[in-house]
């Protein structure tokens, strides 16, 4: 009998060690969470906002604005079009047979977009859809994401992860590794290569003014990391924005004085405290759930949220700070200022929320 229960306990001790786990994570150690009081207490402002096309359409994770028109993505891949002054039905411009994500008009005049099964594509106004890149150095990508045009027209944009699929997105919040990369798209040569890598899952991508910088999101670094394109610092990246009061999503530039910065979800200090502990997020992968210590590890993209999102001026400063944490709006995925209205889209919503630009905190 104590022979039996010396091999069991053995045995078990093997399963916890050793028995393989999806996730292979590297424990690094995130910027404390700034509490959510001052300039970052919640006043739900955005509460009041409307919900434009309300049930009309399924998962408009961004948007673009041209012509009085709002074009955005949907989840069962369609690409669609709404006159910004009527709830009217969606025209369909067509579908890409993807997910389509972040989008952004060219010179041209032909919409580009990230689609997180396809690549980067292009809808010319005329209808036709084709794909401009779905690989860089031999490597399909996982997730492109969101993407942003220089005066040129190279095209960056970011793949959240070298390994892990939308599908698998609960995977990649719970390893956690900088595996994010920043790709540019050159038109000219019809190549594509990384202009920069390392990243806790690359997100929302704005040129800054005069294209001398690049911005890129890191949702699960809760920063913004700048790249610059010109100047003595050519090539070299830095913290923009560092510590961010939740995971930023897609980044857009008004063109004149602020970034918004869509907030995926709120800060976790809880989960995050699990970032420099690689060995408990495997055994936790192996245990019951119920017996997890931090049982929200295993919610992955269902983390608890609300809607909130910032405003970032041109030195890197949180100029605004927006929330719904009453819950009158979910998961803000994409912010877009346009004659003085913000346009607010959220991959999990049914509608656009719209907001005059608020005043800053």
């Amino acid at each position: 009998m104590k022979r039996v229960l010396v091999i069991t306990l053995f045995a078990l001790a093997g399963y916890l060690l050793f028995w393989p786990v999806p996730i292979d994570p590297q424990g690094w150690n995130p910027p404390l969470a700034p509490p959510y009081e001052g300039r970052f207490a919640h006043r739900n402002k955005m509460s009041s906002a409307e919900k434009l096309w309300l049930g009309k359409i399924e998962g408009p994770e961004a948007t673009a604005i041209k012509d009085g028109y709002l074009y955005t993505g949907l989840a069962n891949g369609d690409v669609v079009r709404m006159h910004i002054d009527s709830e009217g039905e969606p025209e369909v411009l067509g579908n890409t047979g993807g997910h389509p994500l972040g989008l952004k008009f060219d010179a041209r005049g032909n919409l580009i977009i990230c689609d997180a099964n396809k690549g980067l594509l292009c809808l010319t106004p005329s209808g036709e859809l084709s794909v401009l890149s779905d690989s860089v150095n031999g490597r399909r990508y996982k997730v492109p994401d969101d993407l942003a045009i220089a005066a040129d027209g190279k095209i960056y944009f970011s793949d959240i992860s070298s390994k892990w699929t939308l599908e698998q997105a609960d995977y990649l919040i719970m390893e956690d590794n900088p595996l994010g990369e920043l790709i540019c798209y050159d038109p000219a040569t019809k190549s594509s290569s990384v202009a920069l890598d390392g990243m806790h899952l690359s997100n929302g991508v704005a040129m800054g003014p005069n294209d001398e910088y690049v911005l890129v999101n890191e949702t699960l670094g809760f920063c913004i990391t700048r790249l610059w394109l010109k100047g003595p610092k050519a090539g070299q990246s830095e913290p923009f924005v560092a510590n961010l009061p939740g995971g930023p999503d897609n980044i857009t530039f008004n063109g004149k004085d602020t970034f918004w910065v869509a907030l995926a979800f709120p800060r976790f200090p809880r989960l995050e405290s699990l970032a420099p502990k690689p060995f408990l997020k495997k055994l936790m992968m192996r245990l019951p759930r119920f017996m997890a210590p931090v049982p929200e590890f295993f919610d992955g993209l269902n983390v608890p949220g609300y809607g909130l999102f910032v405003g970032v001026d041109m030195e890197g400063n949180i100029t605004h700070f927006i929330d719904a944490h009453d819950g009158a709006f979910g998961m803000v995925t994409s912010v877009l200022e346009h004659k003085g209205q913000l346009y607010i889209g959220g991959i999990a919503a049914d509608y656009v929320g719209r907001m005059p630009v608020p005043e800053p905190v």
